[in-house]
């Protein structure tokens, strides 16, 4: 009996130490820092630029439009191709306005005979007047005769060189050397010199072409301020609509004279040359311009910077390599990286958590942050 209360006494406390032990075995161990990727914080001069929408003109625009009326006979050119200055392009059916030129030198032949006519009579009569044959009376109307034959004659050769001069207009040609567009008329079509039906196409000079943009008015007084300082724009970047960047460096041209007031914007002119002929007049792009170069910036990746409310704040590692969150002060964007103006030190690491749960105050393992090259690319791009 003794044993068996002994054997009841002593189950319980075996059973507790049992667990109490299971218990010890199964408590999960302290998991590792995690891996916080990193850059280290650089200062060097950071050049800001600032991306402008704008449309190419050609250095050149000539538009071709009709001044006499008529059915389109001829065209003579294919579309988007080089033309020269001179070159037949349209021809209009000539033979209401050949006609009229037939008239007209009808009537100037005719005027050609009463000045021969009126001029012969005024020679005849005058020496008898000085004579006094006849009478002043007779030779005031021989030289009035003289006078209208004259002037008749006169009006009716402007008139014969007007009609010539319409007759001309049926040939259209190409007042520059240049490209031209799609035709805006095709053989048969009736065409007018008024209105839109007129207006038959445009030859485009293309050697160089003419960028426009706007800019805020702020921009703009901030350009005219570099300009009495003596700093000048030069380096200008068109970016196609492709993202590629056209090869030849642009100059400014000019700028308007006015600010929008409905936008408040300016608009202004950049030159860009173009041997090739790669660019075309109507093409839509960017105009890339150095504002000015930042010295000594502070600069990070866009990444590590994280907003909230208005206020931007960034994971700094210390000595220890805990994690610390800083408040910032932020400057432009510069590609992929962002100028920071206040709240970090230059050789100073920064985190780039991205998604990663890490709390303030974490210790982390750091390792160096690569860049990702098809982001790199994409903000080039944008």
């Amino acid at each position: 009996m003794n044993a068996l209360k002994l054997s009841k006494t002593l189950l319980p406390i075996f059973i507790f130490l049992t667990l109490l032990s299971s218990c010890k075995k199964e408590q999960p161990k302290a998991p590792p820092p995690m891996q916080a990727p990193f850059v280290t914080v650089k200062s060097e001069d950071v050049p800001i630029y600032k991306d402008f929408a704008g449309q190419t003109f050609g250095d050149l625009d000539i538009e071709l439009i009709a001044r006499v009326d008529g059915i389109l006979t001829g065209i003579h050119f294919k579309e988007g191709q080089k033309v020269k200055k001179g070159q037949l392009l349209y021809t209009i059916d000539p033979l209401e306005y050949e006609t009229k030129v037939e008239q007209v030198r009808g009537q100037v032949a005719v005027a050609q005979s009463n000045l021969v006519n009126a001029n012969e009579e005024l020679k005849r009569i005058k020496p008898l007047a000085d004579m006094n044959a006849v009478s002043k009376r007779e030779l005031d109307a021989a030289v009035a005769k003289d006078k209208a034959a004259r002037s008749n004659y006169a009006s009716v050769q402007a008139s014969l060189k007007n009609q010539e001069i319409e007759r001309g207009y049926c040939n259209i040609k190409s007042p520059i050397d240049g490209v031209i567009g799609l035709s805006n008329a095709r053989l048969g079509d009736y065409i007018t010199k008024l209105g839109n039906a007129s207006r038959l196409n445009t030859v485009s000079k293309l050697e160089k072409v003419r960028v426009q943009f706007t800019v805020s008015e702020a921009d703009f007084l901030r350009y005219q301020k570099q300009t009495k300082e003596g700093e000048r724009i030069t380096d200008l970047q068109l970016i196609l609509s492709d993202g590629s960047f056209h090869p030849q460096k642009g100059t400014l041209n000019f700028s308007d004279s006015k600010i929008d007031p409905t936008t408040g914007t300016v608009t202004i002119e950049a030159q860009f040359p173009n041997p090739d002929g790669t660019l075309r007049s109507g093409q839509f792009g960017k105009v890339r311009v150095l504002i000015r170069t930042e010295k000594d910036a502070i600069v990070i990746p866009q990444r590590a910077v994280t907003e909230l409310q208005g206020l931007f704040q960034v994971s700094v590692i210390d000595a220890q390599n805990k994690i610390e969150t800083r408040v910032v002060e932020v400057g432009p964007k510069t590609g992929t990286d962002w100028v920071i103006t206040k709240g970090l030190k230059a050789n100073e690491k920064v985190a780039i958590i991205g998604n990663q749960f890490i709390q303030p105050g974490s210790t982390v393992v750091p390792v160096p942050y690569v860049p990702d090259p098809k982001q790199i690319a994409s903000t080039q791009k944008n």
